[in-house]
């Protein structure tokens, strides 16, 4: 890939976008389906949206709105949840009938007070910054897990009111409510978030990369690997996208028809492109067999999805295959019988010998079967043949 042009038509239209991809057209964030589309992903905010907060990325959450109570200070939200219902009692707070706001800090209260909350968000107008009220509720107030929890009780109109307030949207600073504000400093004091989709200078901390490798810092990147339904970036497509993002100018003036540098680029060396091989090298488990199985079948089958009940995805994925019977195969056979490619049904599944159950995998939705490639399945069977060990 000469230009980004060349990457955005080649690379990411064929696995992202809506030609021969399924996912990123104009019905689903980020759209990626036209050069100018791909362009505004510079610097555009993380997908936040995934359908589950478990699949929200610590490094995506933005900083949350805050709450203020009558005469008391403003406090960041970390989560919302509205409970729909009638007021009444409960011996389970989180079953209570309102408005249930999870703060970053402790407010104090009475159990049971009416009371006004104000709903506050930072905005940026002309270069200025302004605190504004955006929204408000009165309403009776319980407090909860030492005024960490509140909970806007059920009354009147006040479902309504809370309605118009969630389309309204509020910021959230621990979207996935796991206690990790991503947007603030760590213990160390250093900000790790909010990141972008693409970071100009910055491919490592870029969440469409770090989709891309399932990984960021070391860190797992919630959600299936991606693309979801096409072939994973080979190195030299993974080669062009880093030096791209690496050449980014740091603000505006990105001209796609001009040339990815891949001369300065620090990735074009022989000892930095092994780590931009998705789906692994050398012939281990680890190093090879298991990032391939992960890039080429965790659409389908990671934790969220598991199709056929089987998991190639995470540290349990090797225990989920070694030595474990298909649920497809009326023979019963393993999926991996270690020292017996012949007789490891995951293989024969890849291969499309004619002794399977069903389609020979990977499946394209779009196209049907998507084999993979002599090399990668060759690797499989010698890894199998050597007794399929776990390291």
């Amino acid at each position: 890939m000469a230009t980004g042009a060349d990457l955005h038509a080649k690379v990411i239209l064929r696995s992202c976008g809506p030609l021969s991809g399924v996912c990123h057209n104009k019905k689903e964030y980020p759209d990626l389906h036209t050069t100018y589309n791909f362009l505004s992903a510079i610097g555009a905010p993380c997908n936040v949206q995934p359908g589950s907060y478990e699949g929200v990325f610590d490094r995506c959450e933005r900083p949350g709105d805050r709450v203020a109570f009558e005469g008391g200070p403003e406090v960041e939200i970390g989560w919302i949840e509205f409970v729909s219902g009638e007021e009444e009692e409960t011996d389970d707070p989180k079953l209570m009938p309102g408005l249930h706001i999870h703060l970053a800090d402790a407010v104090s209260g009475d159990r049971n007070r009416e009371m006004t909350v104000r709903f506050i968000r930072t905005f940026v107008d002309n270069g200025e910054v302004q605190d504004i009220s955006f929204a408000s509720l009165r309403t009776r107030f319980t407090f909860l897990d030492g005024g960490k929890h509140v909970v806007a009780r059920a009354r009147y109109n006040l479902e309504k009111q809370v309605r118009d307030l969630l389309q309204v949207g509020i910021e959230q600073g621990d979207l996935n409510r796991n206690g990790i504000f991503g947007a603030r400093p760590d213990k160390d004091g250093n900000v790790r978030g909010p990141i972008s989709l693409i970071v100009p200078g910055d491919p490592e901390s870029s969440y469409l990369v770090g989709r891309l490798r399932g990984k960021m810092h070391d860190e797992v990147v919630p959600g299936t690997r991606m693309p979801l339904a096409n072939p994973p970036f080979s190195t030299a497509e993974m080669l062009a996208l880093f030096c791209f993002i690496e050449g980014l100018p740091p603000s505006g003036g990105v001209n796609l028809d001009a040339p990815i540098d891949y001369a300065s680029c620090s990735y074009n060396r022989a000892e930095n492109q092994e780590a931009l091989a998705i789906e692994g090298v050398g012939k281990g488990w680890l190093e090879r067999i298991s990032p391939m199985l992960e890039s080429n079948c965790g659409g389908c089958h990671s934790k969220e999805l598991a199709s056929s009940g089987l998991v190639l995805v995470g540290p349990g994925s090797y225990d989920a295959i070694v030595n474990k019977a298909s649920e497809q195969d009326l023979m019963g056979r393993p999926l991996i019988a270690p020292g017996d490619p012949e007789g490891s049904y995951l293989l024969l599944k890849l291969k499309g010998d004619p002794s399977i159950q069903g389609l020979q995998m990977p499946v394209d939705p779009l196209l049907g079967v998507r084999t993979l490639g002599e090399a990668e399945l060759q690797d499989l069977e010698e890894w199998i043949a050597m007794g399929a060990p776990p390291s």
